[in-house]
């Protein structure tokens, strides 16, 4: 698929749209393609599922920045939502297409790997302070630590990377 055409039907799609590039030598994407295809039959009519062979659409991958797969993009309203690279096991995936069908917007964290960010935040935060010269470098680690447990969820961090975003789309069709 040329990218012009890919555009053209994403743009068309009122649905939320999860696009799974994959190839059939691909054993990670040999595992998730029935647990996207089960969901997507689940979901019909919410959420669609379109499967492209990396292969066969090199063009398209270069255009999106592709470089590993499988790879999730999730688009909503022709725009770039959330970007899965790897396989993710079926609870993760299942969590995605509900919160697209309720119309959220799914997080690139799962439940775990936030908890897992925190604690280790927290741990470093421990050693720095129980160190004898407060450590401030590991207190700067802890402090991005727990940033990258929540940064998805901050308005402010929304709104700066929304801005950066915005005026990064109007210098590149300048």
């Amino acid at each position: 698929m040329k990218p012009e055409a890919f555009y053209f039907k994403l743009k068309r799609n009122p649905r939320p749209v999860v696009v799974d590039f994959w190839a059939p030598w691909c054993g990670p994407c040999r595992v998730v393609k029935p647990i996207l295809e089960k969901l997507a039959k689940e979901y019909e009519g919410k959420v669609d599922l379109w499967q492209i062979n990396a292969d066969e659409n090199q063009e398209l991958l270069q255009e999106l920045k592709i470089y590993g797969i499988p790879t999730l993009v999730v688009f909503r309203n022709g725009e770039e939502i959330l970007r899965h690279v790897g396989a993710k096991p079926a609870p993760t995936l299942a969590g995605m297409f509900e919160t697209l069908a309720k119309g959220g917007t799914p997080s690139p964290l799962s439940a775990r790997d936030r908890v897992l960010r925190v604690a280790l935040a927290l741990l470093v935060a421990v050693l720095a302070w129980v160190s004898y010269d407060k450590h401030w470098l590991l207190l700067t680690i802890s402090a991005v630590l727990l940033f990258s447990a929540v940064y998805d969820r901050c308005p402010l961090w929304k709104a700066v990377t929304g801005y950066i975003k915005k005026n990064w789309q109007a210098g590149k069709s300048a």
